[in-house]
């Protein structure tokens, strides 16, 4: 086992307040070019979305009182009953608690199965 970590050792420089990766000789030299040449996404004049995969969760996420307005809309039973079937509840990765979760009453429209 000592053989084996002697061989496949590697120097790591941990300096500043700079976060920090343990990576081999060659990986360390792939992420200095990467670093060297491109652009950092912060950098960016974008802004990267990742809930509702769109982006516009605006359009997807309503509030109980809107969910309550489209629901008491509908002309049917059945038309309700499906509408009521893609309006889903939804927690926010904000709403997570350690041991729960503090539920903001929003909804999301699901049309896709």
């Amino acid at each position: 086992m000592s053989n084996y970590v002697k061989q496949q050792q590697t120097i790591c420089e941990f300096n500043g307040s700079d976060s920090w990766v343990v990576l081999s000789p060659i990986e360390q030299s792939i992420k200095q070019k990467i670093e060297s040449i491109g652009t950092p996404l912060k950098d960016w004049d974008i802004k990267i979305y990742r809930g509702v995969l769109t982006g516009c969760n605006e359009a997807f996420i309503i509030s109980g009182d809107k969910r309550k307005e489209i629901l008491n809309n509908c002309k049917s039973a059945e038309e309700r009953k499906r509408t009521d079937e893609l309006i889903r509840p939804i927690l926010r990765g904000r709403d997570i608690k350690r041991y729960g979760y503090d539920w903001a009453n929003l909804w999301l429209i699901n049309t896709h199965k």
